[in-house]
C-alpha cells in the first residue's frame, strides 16, 4: 500500500496547495488544521507520512508528532516538519525525521516526499512501480 500522507497545517491555503501538488502526483492525501483534528484523522485511518507545521493553534508540532507515532500503532511512519523557524531555532524540532523550511523549494520537497514514500513502501509492493 502506498504511503498515506497527512498534512497538518492551520494555514488552509498552504495545506490545500500541498495537497493539490501531492494529489497530482497520485498520492493519497488528507488535511488537518489542528493537532486534535490530526489525531481524529489518525483514529479514523492511520497515515504513514506526516507533514507538520510546528506552530499549530492547539499545540506545537513537536508535541503532536509523538502522539501521531503512537496512533500509527507500530506501523512505520515518517514525520516532516514544515516551518518558518530560522536555522538557529530548528534545533528545537526534536522528533521529526526531516525539516523543511518555508518557503518550500518544490524540487527538494518532491524529492524528499518520493524518498520517504519509497522508504515506507514494502519491497515487492506493486504500488511502488
Amino acid at each position: 500500500m502506498p504511503a498515506d500522507i497527512l498534512i497538518i497545517d492551520d494555514n488552509r491555503d498552504a495545506a490545500e496547495l500541498l495537497s493539490d501538488l501531492l494529489d497530482l502526483q497520485g498520492y493519497t492525501v488528507r488535511i488537518a488544521h489542528s493537532g486534535s483534528e490530526a489525531l481524529q484523522r489518525m483514529a479514523q485511518r492511520p497515515a504513514s507520512l506526516f507533514l507538520v507545521d510546528q506552530q499549530l493553534p492547539d499545540m506545537l508540532g513537536t508535541q503532536l508528532v509523538p502522539q501521531l507515532r503512537a496512533a500509527a500503532a507500530g506501523r512505520p511512519c515518517i514525520a516532516i516538519a514544515i516551518t518558518g523557524l530560522g536555522v538557529a531555532d530548528r534545533a528545537q524540532l526534536t522528533g521529526f525525521d526531516h525539516v523543511l523550511a518555508k518557503p518550500l523549494a518544490f524540487d527538494a520537497f518532491d524529492a524528499l516526499i518520493a524518498a520517504c514514500v519509497a522508504q515506507l513502501t514494502p519491497p515487492g509492493d506493486p504500488s511502488a512501480d
